[in-house]
């Protein structure tokens, strides 16, 4: 009764953005491997989830206090994923892995049919 019976409001489609950047984050950081990525795309998360929580508190606030409590565990994989990239140079270069995604033969995405 909330959203006064419609689905496409901007509480759920804040939450289905939330949730795209998290099934990008994990791909990114899980399939890949590419940790300078992977911080961007988690702060992303980050702010995906905040502004999610802040919509869902507009239409009922303890959905969006719940929704807030998550914040807690992305900060904290946040600064760990930031550390990780930041201690862990490439160990051909010697530089820091590229925030923005680039073409590189180390990173390859290939479907599970692909041989």
């Amino acid at each position: 009764q909330a959203s006064g019976g419609k689905y496409a409001t901007a509480a759920i489609m804040s939450l289905m953005l939330h949730l795209g950047f998290a099934t990008l984050w994990n791909t990114i950081n899980n399939v890949e491997k590419r940790l300078g990525v992977s911080v961007l795309a988690l702060y992303g998360l980050w702010l995906s989830n905040a502004f999610a929580a802040y919509q869902f508190y507009q239409v009922k606030p303890l959905a969006g206090k719940l929704l807030a409590c998550t914040q807690i565990w992305i900060t904290a994989a946040a600064a760990l994923e930031t550390d990780t990239w930041r201690i862990n140079p490439d160990p051909d270069t010697g530089k820091l892995e590229p925030l923005l995604p680039r073409q590189h033969p180390k990173w390859t995405t290939k479907f599970r049919w692909e041989s």
